[in-house]
């Protein structure tokens, strides 16, 4: 009996194609132990391993023309390195997964929050000190365009997968985005007037603040601090006509 296979044989055995076998022969990863006299290429137990063994590699992803030279030449210190630095690799993209896993979640308890509970009135809510990183400065009379995006996006990464502040003071508007690190630049704990609301147009944002004043002064409500806008704009994707914001300012009884 024949200790040897097929490359059809050797396909199934090690669940890959022929074609990729043929492949890896054409780079000189892989070499049958012997072709017989009908052509057939033959594999025993060390083509086995080998044919593992680059399997390994490329799940690695490692390039072929790099398999080949570590065949030729690696010793056992280079294939280490080799391998720790796919751990370093893989260990980054497993934390990219976790973190759109985490916004994924976000972005859908966000939506349901707002579909389940819509916000239709102001309320009072305690909220603990948030850090902010400053991005853009502007006037009020300004608007936010593509131009300014552009010549600050060194300062955010994933634009607009995170909330956006827009910090009301002085006739200013600063766009900040949280930061998980203290900061010179804190938005103060305390009970903050809140209120969710959806935004088509510009204007809908300066009719909003308006009704805060006015809710402010209905409840004799004193400011504490800036009027905060923070933008959802990750939930626009549920609708393409509205964006989903949130007005808060800290307050205290006159």
């Amino acid at each position: 009996m024949n200790e040897y296979i097929t490359i059809s044989e050797l396909s199934k055995l090690m669940n890959v194609s022929v074609h990729q076998i043929r492949y890896f022969e054409e780079k000189g990863v892989l070499y049958p132990a012997y072709t017989d006299t009908n052509q057939y290429r033959m594999y025993g137990i060390p083509e086995i391993y080998q044919l593992s063994h680059v399997l390994l590699l490329r799940k690695l992803n490692i390039p072929v023309q790099q398999i080949k030279e570590s065949v030729m030449s690696y010793s056992t210190e280079e294939y280490r390195h080799l391998l720790e630095t796919s751990l370093r690799d893989i260990e980054a993209e497993i934390d990219q997964l976790i973190q759109l896993k985490q916004f994924i979640q976000r972005t859908l308890k966000e939506h349901n929050e707002t579909q389940n509970n819509p916000q239709e009135n102001y309320e009072v809510k305690y909220i603990d000190t948030r850090f902010m990183n400053k991005w853009i400065e502007f006037s009020e009379e300004e608007q936010i365009n593509a131009r300014n995006l552009y010549e600050k996006r060194g300062h955010l990464t994933n634009l607009f997968e995170s909330d956006l502040h827009y910090l009301y003071a002085e006739d200013k508007v600063t766009l900040c985005f949280e930061s998980n690190e203290s900061t010179d630049m804190r938005l103060e704990k305390g009970k903050y007037l809140t209120k969710r609301f959806l935004v088509t147009e510009e204007n809908d944002i300066l009719e909003e603040i308006n009704k805060l004043h006015e809710a402010q002064t209905e409840n004799q409500y004193a400011s504490l601090g800036p009027i905060v806008l923070i933008e959802r704009s990750y939930l626009s994707m549920f609708d393409n006509h509205n964006l989903i914001y949130e007005i808060q300012v800290k307050i205290s009884e006159v």
